[in-house]
């Protein structure tokens, strides 16, 4: 859900199926390289920590064969970025002030947070200050790309504010990619024109507390200074700040738990936090120069302001009716059920429920829910019965659905779950159960669209605001009773045929019968005239 999503990134920390991609900007810069466009590099001084070296000029060398022109440290966009910290705090014009240099925490506010707007310091974030700066020192033609562990910079940098001065941005891990591809190697270094820095603290703002460490120690008397790393500690420290008297604090904010070291982009080859933190403050420590002027540039003036906007959506709160009734769709009848466990990604079951009310979360991911579902006897029982066993929610949706039931109907293929039974099967019986609370047993129906006669019951169980179907095919039975009732038809038939048949031929027979013993009669009749007529005579 773009509108909601804030890019910390964590989904690709922690999904083992790697679900999630990053959109891939590489082929971009390749392509602007093979124009023979002059593409220059602002780096995050965490490189150091990603790529395990001590000596930018290894890193600004294997850029440079991959085919950039120039190359510099975003840190010297982050020394900018400090100085207007500064200048806000010896204005103290703010009630609190919260740093703006991670996007991450720049969304937080905007989209969850937006009555804080106005702690937000208004200053671009590092990549931007150097981006504004390189194309003042070196033309407008220049192609500026960012490269850093950050999945947010992604998106930070398409913002209209920032008058379109990054023309791609590039992951660590997505640089380590192309240069295996490349098979260039990092332990090599050309022998010039490598910009070797001066040490300077800028370099410190990948870790918690390196914007700190960066500010002028005159005058700190009017703010409280406090460092917060990880999403949920950020979002602690805004909760605490919403309507309350809280004040005089400047807080340096970084989403990522551990700051820059441990962005979401760096290869998954890591290992302890210490480790990676010791890698930058040795390269901090090592990286010394001959005093490269423009490091702090001073003189480059740009503008580094920036302005933040509500960019939150409604989030309703449902009535404690709605909550129960949606807990109870993934078997929370009670409250013991409320396990809490945070597998969802929610830090409470109610939570969870109020965010399926409000469309940003699947009622079925319940871990515990879909353990039991897969788990219980009684589901075992369901799926091996001969009998297809379908159960519908309230809205007569469907909830559970067994292997019979999919067999019968041919329906393997499809995901059921939260469709309505009324999409699949046409009985008008399910209404009528529901409206009624009453059950209706072992009657027989044909579903004509699947040329399946079932004998079916439908029960409705309160306790669990649920409908039972149980449907027991009996196509085959109905098939060979019609078959006999087709045949005793056919044998009645032939049966009254020859009956009818018969009773003409006896007709016949009587008819002719008939006729020949009246023309006896007559002929004996004359006969017997005649005889009797002489008799007399004589």
């Amino acid at each position: 859900m773009e509108k909601n999503c804030i890019l910390c990134g964590r989904c690709l920390q922690v999904c083992p199926q790697n679900a999630k991609n990053v959109v891939n900007d590489v082929d971009r810069v390749k392509y602007l390289i093979e124009k023979n466009e002059k593409v220059y590099a602002s780096i995050a001084p965490s490189f150091a920590s990603a790529f395990n070296i001590d000596d930018a000029g290894k890193m600004f060398s294997a850029l440079k064969r991959l085919g950039f022109s120039y190359v510099e440290e975003t840190a010297v966009g982050a020394a900018q970025v400090s100085l207007e910290y500064e200048k806000l705090i010896e204005q103290n014009k703010m009630k609190n002030i919260i740093t703006t240099a991670c996007p991450v925490v720049v969304s937080l506010v905007e989209k969850y947070y937006p009555d804080l707007l106005c702690y937000l310091a208004p200053v671009v974030s590092p990549m931007i200050a150097h981006a504004k700066m390189m194309k003042k020192m070196y033309g407008p033609g220049v192609k500026i790309v960012f490269i850093g562990p950050c999945l947010a910079k992604k998106e930070e940098y398409k913002d209209c504010q920032n008058d379109n001065v990054i023309d791609a941005v590039i992951t660590f891990e997505e640089l380590e990619k192309w240069l295996d591809i490349e098979n260039i190697s990092l332990s090599e270094q050309d022998s010039g024109g490598i910009p070797d820095f001066k040490k300077f603290t800028a370099r410190y703002y990948p870790i918690p507390g390196g914007i700190l460490k960066t500010l002028s120690s005159k005058d700190r008397s009017s703010y409280k200074f406090i460092g917060i790393d990880g999403t949920e500690k950020c979002m602690e420290t805004l909760e605490s700040l919403r309507g309350s008297d809280i004040s005089g604090y400047f807080i340096e904010m970084n989403s990522c738990s551990g700051g820059c070291i441990n962005g979401p982009c760096i290869s998954n080859s890591r290992k302890s936090f210490i480790e990676y933190r010791d890698r930058l403050t040795r390269y901090i420590k090592k990286a010394r120069g001959n005093g490269e002027p423009h490091i702090l540039r001073q003189d480059v003036k740009v503008n580094l302001s920036k302005e933040f906007f509500d960019k939150s959506k409604p989030y309703n709160i449902p009535d404690e009716e709605t909550i129960r009734k949606i807990l109870r769709k993934i078997g929370k009848f009670k409250k013991e059920d409320e396990l809490n466990c945070g597998a969802c990604g929610y830090p409470s079951c109610r939570d969870k429920a109020i965010a399926v009310y409000n469309n940003k979360a699947d009622l079925h991911m319940c871990l515990p829910y879909m353990r039991e579902r897969a788990e219980s006897i009684s589901n075992i029982i369901i799926n091996s019965t001969p009998n297809a066993i379908i159960a519908l929610n309230q809205e007569l949706c469907i909830q559970e659905i067994n292997t019979t039931a999919r067999k019968m109907f041919k329906l393997e293929k499809y995901d059921l779950i939260g469709k309505n039974i009324y999409n699949i099967l046409d009985c008008p019986d399910f209404q009528t159960v529901k409206d009624t609370e009453e059950n209706i047993f072992d009657k027989k129906y044909h579903y004509d669209r699947f040329e399946i006669t079932v004998d079916q019951s439908i029960i409705y169980s309160k306790e669990h605001e649920a409908i039972i179907i149980i449907m027991k095919d009996i196509t085959k039975e109905e098939n060979q009773k019609e078959q006999i009732y087709k045949m005793r038809c056919e044998t009645v038939d032939i049966a009254q045929r020859v009956i009818e048949k018969q009773m003409r031929v006896a007709q016949e027979i009587a008819s002719l019968l008939g006729e020949t013993t009246a023309e006896t009669k007559v002929a004996l009749t004359k006969l017997k005239k005649s005889m009797l007529s002489g008799t007399e005579e004589d």
